[in-house]
């Protein structure tokens, strides 16, 4: 039989190997579609209410650095309802924010403060420091809860948890 909890550590575990794996092998069109289409659903309602306006004209590299995953997302105000583009490309932007997984991961299902992973220097945010300040505190408003299906939802927490204790268990080592 399957203990849940097992399975959710073995996931934790093997997650960053898998996906970085999966970045380096898929095509760069297929992961700026998956991305995109992600983001665009899950900032629907934002991008609706004009809680993303802020990005107009102003671009945000995202690196997740364990994973070797840079991109660049922008609001394409061109089209009838805004949308967030992605942008696969290792050029600058205005501003980059650079992680590893488990610490975005932390981050989005907040269980850690994002200034505590600034001052740990697990989050770099570098360039334009008022774009910073407006993405942090944008991301700090935002409540999974209510975003992702109760199903979805108790899964990121049972992640997140487990993120935590194998963090505390590397710590104790």
């Amino acid at each position: 039989m399957l203990n849940k909890n097992r399975v959710i550590q073995k996931v934790v575990e093997a997650a960053p190997n898998v996906v970085a794996k999966g970045v380096k092998l898929a095509p760069s069109k297929l992961t700026t579609q998956s991305l995109q289409f992600t983001l665009n659903q899950f900032f629907k309602t934002d991008l609706q209410q004009g809680r993303l306006d802020f990005l107009r004209n102003r671009t945000v590299k995202v690196v997740v650095s364990d994973i070797q995953l840079e991109f660049i997302v922008t609001l394409n105000p061109q089209q009838m309802a805004p949308r967030l583009k992605v942008i696969m490309t290792t050029h600058d932007a205005d501003i980059l924010f650079r992680g590893n997984m488990d610490d975005l991961f932390l981050l989005i299902t907040q269980k850690v403060d994002p200034d505590t992973l600034f001052f740990r220097r697990k989050l770099m945010l570098i360039g334009d420091t008022e774009l910073g300040l407006e993405l942090k505190n944008y991301l700090d408003t935002i409540e999974l809860q209510a975003r992702l299906p109760k199903a979805l939802y108790d899964l990121s927490e049972a992640l997140a948890e487990e993120v935590l204790l194998s963090r505390e268990a590397r710590a104790q080592h």
